[in-house]
């Protein structure tokens, strides 16, 4: 009877697991008494806890080496433990952690672009702030990212910056946890490394800090993707990425400037930012006052205060990016006045300056061509007291030399012709002059009458000046080194200059047309002048220029200026638009809060209203759809898509109004009843407020 007994306790016996002296990871920790049981440890399973495995891991041992000089790394200490582990007197040797640190201390080939040619002009301004794995990491996802993410996820803003509000920042910074062991990230052949225990705990490696500081971060940034959108093209040979690395470590005025622009671009993009931005804003103004306190005291202009010019257009040409209402005139009619002042005494200045300076003057040239856009030239405006034509012109004037129709090296502002940049701002400049007299006539008929003859006398003379330019077959002189923009598109950019002033002429004096036309066109004086057989073709042939340019072209940033000017010739003829039984078009929706008879009706009246809509619609369209309205129509399309382009690429605040005006302009067209075109876009713009700096 006992036998069966023991044979059971002997079968128990050889069932029980045998047992080693260490134990799972766990319970040697603890010093519990582990039962090995696999794949997890009963005992850690009624703890509750996670059982640590049954690895065992090499011991990195130190008693026969001379104890390494731990005072030459400075280590973070990790809040928070894996495991407890018992401390040891030493390390692995030095060389694998200054191999780990040096890593992450390397410098970007290039600010704004990886793989420019260029690589490593501007490498000084920017230094990597993610550690090397996280670099490792990023790379296969980092054309996904667009500039604003990239942005936000290599920015850490948990220290506070000097005079500005860290409650508006609230982004969590990417942090990478080295308090959980893993290998991944090691390269295979890193053996060395390879010799740590596996419950090692990595919180005593050395990582360098990255860079918190804000204002370092969006000058980067700046250098990075503002200026490229501030450029038509940009290149080494990009005057504003030049000045700005000349300067902005040393200018105050071009640093905060910087900064100030790249936190406005970035508040369209979080809006929690703006009252950021507007400080930052309010901190260059103050620092440029300063400035410009100091150099109206001095009598004479011995050296160009570069600085301070830069950072006057800096912020007059962004200031529109916080609100787009705002055009910046205060900044740029100080840099105006300090440029004519300049000039004034330009030959005392070095032949280095004088280059400088004729950068400067080709700045203000397409900054008066952006006002000449939305801001009234008449006496009564504060704007114009200067009364300054050209600013270059010095104290001694001479015969200067005739100015080229293409320039020798481009400007990033006015391409490769400041000369119709030139033209094409008297033109704006006088049609806006134009119609101001004509919807605020004076008290005295004759003077008004005479003032008008002369303005049609300048206006011929403008339009001999854009006749007489040719771009067309004019040779690319010298490229610019930007792979998306090739000097072809900036020619292009100038014959759109030469078609935009053009069309503003005819749209403002109408009697110009008339000088053009065939005498079997022309008719009397006082006829109706046909847009078909003048301003719509240019309007045409310009959208087609436009379509010519990426819209991803450095050029971009002169795009908006032109479908606005586009969108202006391309009205629908009075033939096509007036109202008569047979081509009346039905309302495609009542009036709001209005249904009317639509809707209060029997229900074979409700479907007779339907069927007599599409017979409408019908006899409408095969009454009107000839091939200039179908070209006009896909002018506006296609005008509209690229607006909507530029708002993704540009700062969105000045192209959303962009895009306000141009649908409004095309409104008051087709609203239109009467055969003379009275509808003129500069008072549509006046009347709405639609202003803001188209570039």
């Amino acid at each position: 009877m006992e036998e069966p007994e023991s044979s059971a306790r002997s079968t128990a016996k050889r069932k029980l697991p045998v047992r080693s002296r260490s134990g799972c990871l766990t319970c040697r920790t603890k010093h519990l008494k582990c039962d090995e049981a696999k794949p997890e440890c009963q005992v850690c399973i009624s703890r509750g806890v996670q059982c640590g495995g049954y690895q065992r891991g090499l011991r990195w041992s130190t008693k026969h080496e001379k104890p390494a000089e731990l005072a030459e790394h400075t280590f973070r200490t990790s809040p928070k433990q894996s495991c407890g582990t018992k401390k040891r007197r030493g390390r692995p040797p030095k060389r694998q952690l200054d191999t780990a640190s040096t890593a992450s201390f390397t410098t970007a080939g290039s600010v704004y672009s990886s793989n420019d040619a260029n690589q490593g002009v501007f490498g000084e301004f920017m230094l990597n702030t993610q550690p090397l794995e996280a670099q490792q990491d990023a790379q296969p996802v980092e054309s996904e990212l667009s500039p604003t993410d990239d942005f936000i996820s290599q920015f850490p803003l948990d220290l506070p910056v000097e005079g500005l509000p860290m409650s508006e920042f609230e982004w969590t910074p990417d942090t990478l946890d080295l308090t959980t062991p893993t290998f991944d990230n090691f390269s295979d052949t890193s053996t060395d490394l390879a010799l740590f225990p596996v419950q090692q705990n990595f919180s005593t490696l050395f990582v360098p800090p990255p860079i918190t500081d804000l204002s370092t971060q969006l000058v980067e940034y700046w250098f990075r993707d503002i200026c490229s959108l501030w450029s038509q093209y940009d290149s080494p040979t990009n005057s504003n990425r030049m000045l700005a690395t000349t300067l902005w470590s040393t200018s105050e005025a071009v640093s905060t400037s910087l900064q100030s622009m790249s936190s406005a671009y970035l508040s369209s993009k979080m809006p929690h930012m703006k009252k950021t931005s507007i400080a930052m804003m309010k901190n260059a103004t103050d620092v440029i006052e300063a400035e410009l306190r100091v150099v109206k005291s001095s009598p004479n202009l011995d050296t160009v205060p570069m600085g301070l010019i830069y950072g006057l257009f800096c912020i007059g040409t962004s200031i529109c990016w916080l609100n787009a209402t705002q055009l910046g005139i205060p900044f740029l009619r100080e840099a105006k006045a300090l440029l004519h002042r300049i000039n004034k005494q330009k030959r005392r200045l070095s032949e280095e300056e004088r280059k400088l300076l004729n950068i400067f003057n080709k700045s203000w040239t397409y900054c008066e061509l952006l006002l000449s856009v939305v801001s009234d030239t008449n006496p009564y405006i504060t704007y114009e007291a200067e009364e300054v034509e050209d600013i270059s012109a010095d104290e001694y004037p001479t015969a200067l030399p005739t100015e080229p129709v293409v320039d020798d090296m481009p400007h990033p502002w006015t391409g490769v012709s400041n000369t119709v940049s030139r033209l094409l701002t008297q033109t704006l400049r006088l049609c806006r002059n134009y119609r101001y007299h004509v919807k605020h006539p004076g008290p005295f008929a004759t003077r008004d009458h005479a003032t008008a003859l002369n303005m049609i006398e300048e206006a011929k003379t403008l339009e001999e000046k854009l006749l007489g330019l040719d771009f067309e077959s004019a040779p690319a002189n010298t490229e610019t080194g930007d792979q998306k923009t090739p000097c072809r598109h900036l020619v292009n950019v100038a014959e759109a200059y030469r078609l935009a002033g053009l069309i503003h002429i005819y749209q403002t004096f109408p009697e110009l047309v008339l000088l053009r036309l065939p005498d079997n066109l022309s008719g009397p004086a006082d006829a109706h002048i046909p847009w078909e057989e003048c301003i719509t073709p240019l309007s045409l042939r310009l959208t087609k220029l436009i379509e010519q340019l990426p819209a991803d072209s450095g050029s971009k940033m002169t795009q908006p200026l032109l479908c606005i000017t586009a969108s202006t010739g391309l009205r629908f003829e009075p033939s096509d638009t007036t109202s008569s039984p047979e081509t009346q078009a039905p309302l495609a929706t009542p009036m709001p809060f209005d249904l009317g008879s639509t809707e209060h009706c029997g229900l074979s009246d409700y479907i007779g209203q339907l069927i007599q809509a599409d017979e409408d619609i019908e006899r409408l369209s095969t009454s009107t759809a000839t091939e200039s309205r179908m070209k006009i129509v896909e002018a506006r399309c296609f005008i509209v898509g690229r607006l909507d382009a530029l708002e993704a690429l540009l700062p969105p605040r000045p192209i959303v109004v962009a895009k306000t005006l141009v649908q409004t302009i095309w409104n008051e067209y087709d609203k239109e009843k009467s055969v003379a075109a009275s509808v003129h876009w500069i008072d549509v713009m006046e009347e709405n407020n639609l202003r803001s700096l188209f570039g």
